[in-house]
């Protein structure tokens, strides 16, 4: 337990004493997306606040697996007395929060604009609020534990916002496409993000255990 606060600790401090610059693309696009899901509204609200997990929970992946891994950060973190599954979960876990945070922002511009802006009947029921925040957070598991999985596994680390992208996109999809056919619930789409955000977890952490987390990238 220790030593997931210690990474969590150490990943926050980081997060903190980045530039500048980082502060401000977070609040632009927590601003931009907050009208889309203003205008969104319902369940392509929730569909909106999916995808926005899937583009913050990436951007987080990318710093603290990926680009820790490049620069062998990572390699000396799990080489200095932390065990693996404290580095990988603390990691994930950080990526959760920060991602959920940003989120909440993001819900809450919204909500601004809903009750000053033209349209302020329309605004989401405690129902719509609860199964946005279910979406959003089992989204942003999946992201997590993905992002963990595929860090290793892939050569390029540009790809990642792809490959979460996709594996997003697949389910919404499919849900989707279920959707025209019977009535789906949202919870449904809810516990396959939750399984497979399990399932990497479990690939992530036997990923985590074998030597190849500190194998050199090849861009």
């Amino acid at each position: 337990m220790t030593g997931l606060r210690t990474v969590i600790q150490k990943e926050t401090k980081c997060f903190l004493a980045s530039d500048k610059s980082t502060f401000l693309i977070y609040a632009v696009i927590s601003l931009i997306w907050s009208f889309a899901l203003f205008s969104g509204g319902g369940e392509a609200g929730g569909i909106w606040l999916i995808f926005f997990s899937v583009i913050v929970a990436a951007n987080f992946s990318s710093t603290v697996f990926i680009s820790e891994r490049v620069n062998g950060n990572l390699e000396v973190l799990i080489t200095s007395g932390l065990s693996r599954d404290a580095a990988l979960f603390g990691k994930m876990i950080f990526v959760v929060a920060m991602t959920s945070a940003i989120g909440l922002v993001c819900a809450v511009l919204a909500a601004l604009w809903a009750a000053v802006l033209p349209g302020a009947d329309m605004l989401p029921s405690a129902g719509d609020c609860a199964g946005g925040a279910l979406l959003y957070l089992s989204a942003t598991f999946l992201n997590a534990a993905a992002s963990a999985y595929f860090s290793v596994r892939l050569g390029n680390p540009r790809f990642l916002h792809f490959i979460n992208l996709f594996i997003i996109g697949a389910f919404v999809g499919v849900y989707s496409a279920a959707s025209v056919f019977f009535t789906a619930h949202p919870l449904i789409l809810v516990s396959v993000f939750l399984v497979a955000g399990m399932v990497f977890t479990l690939l992530a952490r036997r990923e985590f255990a074998g030597e190849r987390i500190i194998r050199p990238i090849i861009f």
